[in-house]
């Protein structure tokens, strides 16, 4: 019985398991930013974090997103770099929102954006942020950011708001959040605009002057006969051209042919008594010594 019990203990150690996220595992730094009608008509989400010096990796993280959250990017630095992280998308089992597992595996920044919807009322907008606790967090940072011509902004627990083109800014700053302990930020603020602050490139560039069909080298349907008509013409030019071309070519040719063929004609002399060639303006043959017939 105990020979069995020891075989059971050293299979149990092993086999290998798979890395889980600790519960006692502390972030070294958490900073969250929330830039309101960024580049979309609603709130970015910014989760910014590193693990301690002291925590194990490999490890996994379980990072709690509210539910309807549009993920975007889950990344790690690296040499200056933002680069894509491992991770996987899972439920949370009370059913409350979802998670990001992280596979943690080295000490660097990881970087986790999405988007959430704003509540509405008129010019009104509304947005609730909350840390759940998952971890404790050495240094809890939050930074809001709202466009500039915003006005009534408050927030609770209260932030001042400063000018920080283009947006209105403000933070908070937790020291020692311990596990379970959560953070919660209420915003508020009205806008008549419903602009985002950062506009694509491409809609920012536009003419000096309308563009119409007078304008510089545009050309509309009214005018497409006369162009077809026009490049078919220096079609045929072009075509005639070369064929005139080509046939001045072979009478230079044939000409040329024929003139050698005479020459070589006439000067081509024979011996009649043994045959051999003879040159220009020969009278008698260099081999035999028989007098030529030329004519």
């Amino acid at each position: 019985m105990r020979k069995w019990f020891i075989l059971l203990i050293a299979f149990i150690l092993l086999v290998p398991t798979p890395v889980r996220a600790q519960d006692s595992t502390t972030l070294k730094s958490l900073k969250v930013e929330l830039w309101s009608e960024y580049d979309q008509s609603s709130m970015l989400v910014i989760h910014e974090f590193e693990v301690t010096d002291t925590t194990p990796v490999p490890i996994t993280l379980d990072l709690p997103v509210p539910d309807g959250a549009n993920i975007t990017a889950v990344a790690y630095e690296s040499g200056g770099q933002l680069l894509l992280a491992n991770y996987q998308n899972k439920p949370v089992k009370d059913g409350a929102g979802q998670a990001i597992t992280l596979f943690i595996t080295e000490r660097t920044k990881y970087r986790v954006e999405y988007y959430l919807p704003l509540e509405r009322s008129g010019n009104k907008r509304t947005f609730a942020y909350q840390w759940t606790g998952a971890y404790a967090v050495d240094d809890f940072n939050v930074a809001v950011r709202v466009p500039q011509d915003s006005i009534d902004v408050k927030a609770s627990p209260v932030i001042p708001f400063i000018q920080d083109e283009p947006f209105l800014s403000g933070g908070a700053k937790v020291s020692g959040l311990q596990q379970g302990q959560t953070y919660k930020l209420k915003l508020e603020y009205s806008r008549t605009s419903e602009a985002s602050v950062a506009t694509q490139a491409s809609s920012q560039v536009e003419p000096v002057a309308p563009v119409d069909e007078n304008t510089d080298g545009r050309s509309t349907l009214n005018n497409l006969p006369l162009l077809l008509g026009g490049f078919g013409a220096a079609l045929i030019l072009i075509a005639l051209a070369l064929f005139l071309r080509g046939q001045s070519s072979t009478r230079t040719i044939k000409h040329r042919k024929r003139s050698i063929q005479a020459h070589e004609s006439e000067t081509q002399v024979y011996c009649h008594e043994c045959g051999a060639r003879a040159h220009e303006h020969d009278r008698f043959c260099r081999t035999c010594g028989s007098k030529l017939r030329v004519s």
